[in-house]
C-alpha cells in the first residue's frame, strides 16, 4: 500500500471529513475520495461507510489507520535520521505560531535562519494552539509554537515532543491614568478577552476572576487578536489580561502585575516525536530559542 494513500486515511481518522483532509493537504475532495477508494481496493476490505453526507471509518478502517500512523511515523523518523547525516537543512518546514509570540519572536528567528539554514523554506501560518496541535497530529504542519496559561494546561498527547521556550507574565491592562491594579478593582468593569476555545485567554480570565476575586467577569468584547484587545483597552471601554510581550509594544495602554497572584504563561514548541530529529525542526527550534533568550535578557 502506498504511503501517500495511507496518509490520507490517517488524516481522515484525525480530521473527520474528506473536506477537511482535502483542505489540510491541498487536494480536491474528489481526489481524496478517489485515492481512498483505491486504498480500499488494495486492502480488499471495506474501510469507509457513508453516514448521511459524510463518511466514517469501519472497524477495519480504524485498524488500518492505526497501522498507517505507525508506518508514517517510521518513515518520518527514517527520513529525519538520514537527513541529519547530510549538509545544512533544506526542503520545506510548515510552522504554526500564535499571534503574540509571532510578533515577539518571528523577526529574529527568520533573520537567524537566513544565515544558519539558508536552504530551508519555512512557511509560517498563524494558528491558535488547539487547532495547530490537531494539524500537527494530522501531519499537515511540522512545528507548532503554542501557548499555555498556568491555570489552564494544554493536554499532553502521546507521540508529541513538547519543549518549553519561554515564560512571560500576564498583566492587567487598563487605560493609562485609571487606578485599577487588582482583579477585585475590576469586579464591576467590562472585560475584553479571547473567544471561547480560542487562545485560552477566556478560560484563564474566568478562572482567576472566580478563584481569586469571587466574581464572574462581565465580558463585552472578544477577539483572539491581541492588538485588537489592546485597542479596546486603550479606548477606555474595557480592561483585559494581556501578555507582557504584547503590552510592551502598546504604549497607549498601561499594564500591571495582578495584585492577587502572579499570572504567567508558557510559550512552547511542539513537533511529532518522529520529526524531532529532523535538521529543519532542529534549526528552527534553535533559532526560536535564540530569539527567546535575547528577549529574556532585555526584560
Amino acid at each position: 500500500m502506498e504511503l501517500r494513500r495511507l496518509r490520507l486515511l490517517d488524516a481522515l481518522s484525525r480530521l473527520g471529513t474528506v473536506a477537511a483532509v482535502a483542505e489540510a493537504l491541498s487536494f480536491s475532495p474528489s481526489s481524496v475520495s478517489v485515492q481512498l477508494a483505491q486504498l480500499e481496493t488494495e486492502a480488499g476490505v471495506r474501510l469507509l461507510r457513508r453516514v448521511g453526507r459524510s463518511v466514517e471509518l469501519t472497524p477495519a478502517g480504524l485498524r488500518l489507520a492505526g497501522y498507517a500512523a505507525e508506518a508514517l511515523a517510521a518513515d518520518e523518523a527514517m527520513r529525519a535520521e538520514l537527513a541529519s547525516a547530510g549538509d545544512a537543512p533544506g526542503g520545506r518546514l510548515r510552522l504554526t505560531i500564535v499571534q503574540t509570540p509571532a510578533l515577539a519572536l518571528l523577526p529574529a528567528t527568520l533573520e537567524r535562519l537566513a544565515t544558519t539554514a539558508p536552504d530551508l523554506r519555512v512557511e509560517v501560518y498563524q494558528r491558535e494552539t488547539a487547532p495547530a496541535l490537531d494539524e500537527l497530529r494530522a501531519r499537515t504542519v511540522d512545528l507548532v509554537v503554542g501557548i499555555e496559561y498556568d491555570p489552564v494546561p494544554v493536554a499532553r498527547q502521546p507521540g508529541i515532543d513538547r519543549r518549553d521556550l519561554i515564560r512571560e507574565d500576564v498583566l492587567l491592562a487598563v487605560r493609562p491614568g485609571l487606578p485599577y491594579r487588582s482583579l477585585a478593582d475590576c469586579a464591576d468593569l467590562e472585560w475584553a478577552t479571547g473567544h471561547r476555545g480560542g487562545t485560552g485567554l477566556d478560560a484563564v480570565l474566568r478562572n482567576v476572576c472566580n478563584r481569586l476575586a469571587g466574581y464572574e467577569p462581565l465580558v463585552r468584547h472578544r477577539s483572539d487578536d491581541g492588538v485588537v484587545l489592546g485597542a479596546l483597552v486603550a479606548s477606555g471601554r474595557a480592561v483585559a489580561l494581556l501578555p507582557a510581550f504584547l503590552t510592551a509594544t502598546l504604549p497607549q495602554i498601561a499594564a500591571y502585575p495582578v495584585a492577587e497572584e502572579r499570572l504567567q504563561r508558557t510559550v512552547f514548541t511542539a513537533t511529532r516525536v518522529s520529526a524531532a530529529g529532523s535538521p529543519g525542526v532542529v534549526a528552527v527550534r534553535e533559532a526560536l530559542h535564540a530569539a527567546a533568550a535575547s528577549i529574556a535578557q532585555r526584560s
